[in-house]
């Protein structure tokens, strides 16, 4: 007879939010490594959308501007309602000059969470510039200001003139 020997226990795979853990813990020594825990974190949960959040917010510190597009675009399709997966999706296309995009994604962000004021910056200096290159365009000036006058109402510290990207 023939015998396969004693039992053993079976080990398990790491699961996915293990790995987004180990990501997040590893993102302030080691970014490389980190977007590979979030690598496998969504290979093992393709809904996992902070881990494409994450990963895409380190591809964007890299410059690559269409990958962190593409984790922040499966974020949204994992999570929809998370207005900061829209702000970055927004400061991403804003980076590879698709306004229009980058406007449309900040006003999201902000019908998520009106509270938002860096998105209220952002919207504020492109509807200034878009309204500026129209020769004048009223309705976009006047937008600007609304969201200038957002920023300052939520921000009211802030004195320096710049909105944190992401």
């Amino acid at each position: 007879m023939f015998s396969i020997g004693p039992r053993r226990g079976l080990r398990r795979a790491v699961s996915a939010v293990t790995w987004y853990d180990r990501g997040c813990a590893l993102e302030a020594c080691d970014p490389g490594a980190a977007a590979a825990a979030y690598q496998r974190a969504v290979a093992g949960q393709p809904d996992l959308a902070d881990a494409h959040n994450n990963l895409g917010r380190l591809l964007h510190d890299q410059g690559d501007l269409a990958g962190a597009e593409s984790c922040y675009r499966l974020a949204l399709c994992a999570a929809p309602g998370v207005a900061l997966y829209w702000f970055n999706l927004g400061v991403a296309v804003e980076d590879q000059a698709r306004t229009a995009e980058a406007i449309a994604a900040y006003e999201q962000a902000l019908a998520l969470d009106a509270t938002w004021a860096d998105a209220h910056f952002n919207l504020a200096r492109l509807y200034e510039l878009r309204g500026r290159a129209a020769g004048g365009d009223l309705v976009m000036l006047q937008a600007a200001v609304r969201h200038l006058l957002g920023y300052r109402k939520l921000a009211p510290t802030a004195t320096d003139g710049r909105a944190r990207r992401r």
